[in-house]
């Protein structure tokens, strides 16, 4: 299929999807490993005349909270509003609201549904898991599938359908000091770039519904660890006459003249989406006594809030790629590593 034919065909879907969250002022920093941390891996491939099915599911969360005491030191002393001096230790201070001092929260959830029925399936995927070093979640899978082959015509009873959905989630209480306390991926000469409070939602995802004929193949990566990045793309169409399980091509052109082949295309549904929200605060030196990080508050600065679904039914060639980066504005120090985004 030649690039000028396809822009003109309405069944042929291209979508690249870049969301750069720099905000009011900033965007939420890395979320540090925790001391102990998991690797996973499992590698999975299956082909099947026949039923088949596949899930897989993985919630992880976890908290970096920085010494208070290099901050303020063990003991430090201020004014109270009643010009009384008063010393306070807050090397391990419990504080009022939900996160502690210049604490950070990261989520990574991912979740996969396949099942298909009396067909043809041949299905590969590398699941890996690692909770300190970028990308902490990579996702590669590919499937393809064709209804009962046995049957001269579509079956009725033979169908695929795969879910695939990727979240995360940043919450941060902000750095007073700067990046140079506690951010450790950061610049540590940026030691005046103050990093308000952020609460970040991310979740992309993509499926096939009830399904006939598809060679499809996912790509899912994030990371939170380092720069906070959510990538998932999904890139389907038919499989070629004679390629798969001894059947021919259902769907060769849809468009154009007799005998022109245009295809193959995939047939059923496929959906692919995104949803992002943010909120940021407005600053990181807010108290009611300047001298006394107790009385430390965060006005809410603005949101964010974004939502978008590509489906397709019908006859398709479908390729859809979605991305979110969050980035420090006022710090967006240039990386050398990695030389190549996940997914490519």
């Amino acid at each position: 299929m030649n690039t000028t034919h396809r822009i003109r065909m309405i069944v042929a879907i291209a979508v690249a999807l870049t969301i750069a969250v720099a905000g009011i002022a900033s965007a939420s920093p890395p979320v540090p490993a925790p001391n102990g941390t998991s690797f996973i891996e499992g590698v999975l491939y299956v082909k099947i005349i026949g039923t088949f099915t596949e899930v897989e599911t993985l919630d992880a969360s976890w908290s970096d909270i920085p010494d208070t005491s290099d901050l303020f030191g063990a003991g430090y002393q201020y004014t109270d509003s009643e010009g009384k001096s008063v010393t306070r230790d807050v090397s391990n201070y419990d504080w009022d609201d939900d996160l502690a001092q210049e604490e950070r929260v990261a989520q990574i959830q991912y979740e996969e549904n396949v099942k298909a029925v009396e067909g043809c399936t041949e299905f590969w995927k590398v699941f890996k898991w690692d909770g300190c070093k970028a990308p902490n979640l990579w996702v590669d899978k590919r499937l393809g599938y064709n209804d009962d082959p046995l049957h001269p015509v579509h079956s009725a009873i033979s169908w695929v359908d795969s879910t695939e959905n990727v979240g995360m989630t940043i919450v941060t209480e902000g750095d007073d000091e700067g990046l140079g306390v506690g951010v450790g991926a950061l610049c540590v000469f940026a030691q005046d770039v103050c990093v308000p409070p952020t609460n970040e939602l991310v979740s992309a995802g993509s499926q096939l519904y009830m399904v006939d004929l598809v060679a499809a193949t996912t790509k899912t990566s994030v990371t939170a660890t380092e720069s906070p990045r959510l990538a998932h793309r999904i890139t389907a169409a038919g499989i070629p006459e004679g390629a798969f399980c001894g059947s021919g091509a259902f769907v060769d052109t849809v468009l154009g003249p007799a005998g022109t082949l245009d295809g193959p295309y995939g047939v059923g549904t496929i959906s692919a989406g995104m949803k992002v929200q943010t909120m940021e605060g407005r600053g990181c030196d807010y108290r009611t006594n300047q001298s006394d990080p107790t009385t430390e508050y965060y006005p809410k600065a603005g949101d964010l809030t974004y939502e978008e679904l590509t489906t397709a039914k019908g006859y398709w060639d479908f390729d859809k790629s979605m991305t979110y980066e969050a980035q420090i504005k006022d710090a967006n120090i240039p990386r050398s590593w990695r030389v190549f985004n996940l997914p490519v």
